[in-house]
């Protein structure tokens, strides 16, 4: 599977790179350290997402050429990355569409078996990867492409947020050593963990302070729940950017088993992020049931409804 990948990869003129919808560190990362790769062996790259990108990730090398959209006749080739199902890409039509054409399709991620898996004409997936960016640093060494400053910032970005900074369990040593090694090539660590643990502003710091005041655990199940609604993020003067990072703190309370953190992102639809760190927690199967997905231990879902507060306990009503 891998050599044809890298063979498909090389007769490739024009590339189209595709992450899923609000995108995390590692999806970006990911994205612009292929595209600064493949321009170099004279591949024309463009990186798309459907959704803008996020403040705190504004610092990645050449975040602003990521586009928005884009037009499938311009490419023999598109490389879909990190993206749990073909709903998450945002242009699920265009792509079924282009694989009824022959055209081909490369599939590369670290999530569970998904309907991408269908579509794609190669699937370049490790699930024992801790990122998507650990499979395209191997990926781009394949190649025999020269990982420069802005490649390992991008690809180190990725790991760094995926592994929830090195503190996850799936922070193996292969994974350390892959983190040395982009450090020697350059990667600029500080940049990150300034932009991503420590860039917080006012308005995101009262945010958090909102969502610790509300957590309540239940202590039969393990599970710690809490809530953002939207008319927190308007007296915190926030967005929805600054709600990454919560639900990882709120999993970092002892003896827990998985943490929920429900927000309403728009009127009348409520995201909900599930982390776990045992190993005996699956929070993707419960993702799955509300029509979400992800990993084992960091999964999502989206449903229809409001977030009410009633004698003292959060309640999602439709």
């Amino acid at each position: 599977m891998k050599n044809k990948v890298l063979t498909r990869i090389e007769k490739s003129e024009n590339v189209l790179l595709l992450t899923h919808e609000n995108p995390d560190g590692d999806a970006l990362g990911s994205l612009l350290a292929l595209s600064l790769s493949l321009e170099k062996i004279n591949k024309k790259a463009v990186p798309v997402c459907p959704d803008k990108i996020a403040k705190l990730f504004h610092f990645l090398p050449e975040s602003q050429t990521i586009r928005q959209d884009f037009l499938l006749g311009d490419f023999d080739l598109i490389i879909i990355l990190d993206c749990g199902d073909l709903r998450r890409t945002g242009f699920a039509d265009r792509l079924k569409e282009f694989s009824k054409n022959k055209r081909k399709i490369i599939n590369i991620d670290h999530h569970p078996k998904n309907d991408l898996h269908r579509i794609s004409a190669l699937n370049l997936v490790d699930y024992s990867a801790s990122s998507t960016a650990e499979i395209i640093y191997k990926l781009i060494n394949n190649l025999k492409i020269e990982i420069d400053s802005n490649i390992a910032t991008a690809l180190l970005c990725g790991i760094y947020t995926d592994t929830g900074a090195f503190k996850h369990s799936n922070t193996s040593t292969a994974v350390l050593d892959i983190a040395s090694d982009l450090m020697r090539k350059g990667a600029r660590l500080k940049k990150i963990t300034e932009n991503i643990s420590n860039g917080r502003s006012v308005s995101a710091l009262k945010l958090w302070g909102v969502a610790l005041s509300r957590i309540q655990k239940n202590e039969k199940l393990g599970i710690v729940t809490s809530f953002i609604t939207k008319d927190d993020l308007e007296k915190c003067s926030a967005c929805a950017d600054d709600l990454a990072g919560i639900v990882n703190m709120i999993n970092a309370i002892p003896k827990t088993k998985a943490a929920i953190l429900f927000s309403e992102v728009e009127d009348g639809k409520i995201k909900a992020s599930l982390r776990t760190e045992s190993e005996r927690v699956d929070v993707s199967r419960l993702a799955n049931i509300f029509g979400g997905g992800g990993l084992k231990k960091a999964s999502g879902f989206t449903i229809n409804g409001h977030l009410r507060l009633e004698s003292g306990r959060w309640k999602i009503e439709n």
